[in-house]
């Protein structure tokens, strides 16, 4: 039975999957709200199907958002759910939507005390999370924003688009011009699209920047929400799908000041302890 290729909550799903340019919170929100759809339209309309809609589900996600970390933890809490019906799937998934949407807000009350009035920040890519932290640092200082383009794809690019038009007066750089420039930045953020044991994965041109910024003594902060961690069974495989031309790199915690987090400002050891002890599914193992 494939019907349910034709529902709404499929083409959801799929948006989230072919997604090249979302940040891995937004996608992975957008991704776990449609799964919890689908898993709703199966229990009322195909429940002889299940559990091949959810499954075909967060492996197209898996396939093409890999090493996305809320793609994989939403993989992760479906499998685990899975022996309860398509009403667990829906409710673990829509649980762990919940809990990404809070962890936005509470990211940017947080982050927003690194920055001071009149300084120059620096942020790579696209993170919806970094733009929390911009959003609520404006309602209490004044400050200038730089943005990288983030070439291939130029998710930095749709960054400053996104800043200008809620008010921002965004200078956006080449990306060899913005490690040029650092010397002259107070602040550089940038997302995380999974963190592990000692490492972190995000678009690429974040290690060089991270780097540059260490040598020179400008702080550098990756900014992610606790479910940005992933216990390294789960990092070791988002890793192991990085492909030869993958636009995302593995970079050493230890090249950042911290981590801003939606549970405070953790430095890379404590935010690894994060994933400690958080189940993983044994078709994950």
């Amino acid at each position: 039975m494939t019907e349910w290729r034709d529902w709404s909550a499929w083409r959801q799903v799929g948006a989230a999957a072919f997604d090249e340019v979302g940040s891995a919170a937004t996608v992975g929100t957008a991704a776990a709200r449609a799964v919890a759809e689908l898993a709703r339209n199966v229990a009322d309309h195909a429940p002889e199907a299940f559990p091949d809609p959810i499954s075909d589900a967060v492996e197209l996600l898996i396939d093409h958002q890999p090493v996305m970390a809320p793609i994989a933890n939403l993989r992760n809490v479906v499998y685990l759910a899975l022996p309860g019906g398509p009403e667990e799937v829906a409710a673990a998934a829509t649980d762990l939507a919940d809990r990404l949407e809070a962890s936005s807000r509470l990211i940017g009350k947080i982050g927003a005390e690194l920055i001071t009035e009149r300084s120059t920040v620096l942020i790579h890519s696209a993170s919806s999370s970094v733009r929390a932290v911009l959003e609520e640092a404006k309602r209490v200082v004044a400050f200038n924003v730089c943005c990288t383009e983030a070439m291939p794809i130029g998710e930095g690019v749709e960054m400053a688009a996104n800043l200008t038009a809620i008010g921002f007066d965004v200078e956006l750089l080449e990306d060899d011009v913005a490690i040029e420039l650092l010397p002259g930045m107070d602040l550089v953020l940038a997302g995380a699209d999974a963190i592990g044991p000692g490492f972190a994965i995000n678009k690429t041109g974040t290690a060089s920047l991270a780097r540059r910024a260490r040598a020179i003594g400008v702080p550098f902060y990756l900014v992610g929400a606790a479910e940005k961690v992933l216990p390294a069974p789960l990092f070791q495989r988002a890793v192991g799908r990085l492909r030869p031309a993958s636009l995302a790199e593995v970079i050493s915690l230890d090249w950042f000041t911290a981590v801003v987090s939606d549970v405070g400002i953790l430095e890379p050891d404590d935010a690894v302890e994060l994933a400690t002890g958080r189940p993983v599914a044994d078709q994950l193992l």
